[in-house]
């Protein structure tokens, strides 16, 4: 039999992310997993091999991301280059090499003072999400009138923002103080290049004329009105760039797809030139971030 005569083998990865859980006393000291009634499951960890196992390396905790992208052959100490753009583009944001991206949250700040009162507006926002990230998206910076910016709605309080034009770097803080009650913060650059003080700048403004759009929006007076938080600044953080790294196909010799309803994964499928199918149904489920 030839090599061309050699049936092609199928592989079918699942990855369920975060299922472990922890043991609670009211189900006698066991996990969620393990109370629950999982017959398929069983299954299929019968017949197979189970183990522990460190995604990166022992003892390094790692976002979904970052383990992601090792389990499909990626190391991240050499090619993790922040999830913003991995949101940003499984949102459906196009991103080019040297374009930066944030892992965004609509939220509530005190304008008076500054403090940011909750980093989450509110987890149902599936209606003014998307007005509110059309309104953003495309705006204008004053003092950078040479950058396009780019926003799109993701999920609950979630957008991907996306900044491209000359002289970006990903090596910048963000503005989201990553709790409740603390102050807003200034991005600030993480090295001492140019660049990075260029786009903290660049950054800071971003953040302050988004913030006295979503002020000035109807849609936060009508949230005043009936009692709910407003959503007049969005948190930006975890900037990124798109990765450059080879394609998966080329460096496994695989053809690969991917459902991935999670737009973070999505976005870090996309990076590696995995296509995405739809899957009717299927259904994000997000972390309290």
């Amino acid at each position: 039999m030839g090599a061309a005569d050699i049936p092609k083998q199928r592989v079918a990865f699942v990855l369920i992310d975060g299922l472990g859980d922890v043991s609670l006393p009211r189900f006698g000291n066991r996990t969620p997993l393990q109370v629950a009634k999982i017959p398929n499951l069983d299954a299929i960890a019968s017949a197979g091999i189970n183990g522990l196992m460190d995604p990166v390396e022992a003892g390094l905790g790692c976002g979904s991301d970052a383990a992601h992208l090792s389990l499909l052959g990626y190391d991240p100490r050499v090619y993790y280059r922040g999830r913003g753009a991995f949101e940003s583009m499984g949102a459906g944001l196009a991103m080019q090499p040297g374009d930066i991206a944030f892992k965004s949250n609509f939220a509530t700040l005190d304008e008076k003072s500054e403090v940011v009162t909750s980093r989450r507006a509110d987890r149902h926002f599936e209606e003014e999400g998307p007005i509110l990230c059309a309104v953003l998206d495309k705006l204008k910076l004053p003092s950078f009138p040479e950058y396009e910016v780019r926003v799109r709605y993701v999920t609950e309080h979630r957008c991907g923002v996306v900044v491209k034009g000359p002289k970006l770097s990903g090596n910048i803080s963000g503005t989201d103080p990553l709790k409740d009650s603390r102050l807003l913060l200034k991005a600030e650059p993480l090295d001492g290049t140019d660049e990075a003080k260029h786009t903290a700048a660049v950054v800071n403004e971003l953040s302050k004329e988004m913030s006295r759009i979503l002020i000035a929006h109807p849609l936060n007076a009508k949230r005043l009105v009936e009692g709910k938080n407003i959503a007049n600044i969005v948190l930006l953080r975890g900037c990124g760039i798109r990765i450059e790294v080879p394609p998966f196909e080329k460096k496994h010799g695989l053809w690969s797809c991917m459902v991935a309803p999670t737009k973070i994964i999505a976005g870090l499928g996309l990076s590696l030139g995995i296509d995405i199918l739809e899957a009717p149904g299927a259904q994000e489920i997000t972390a309290l971030s």
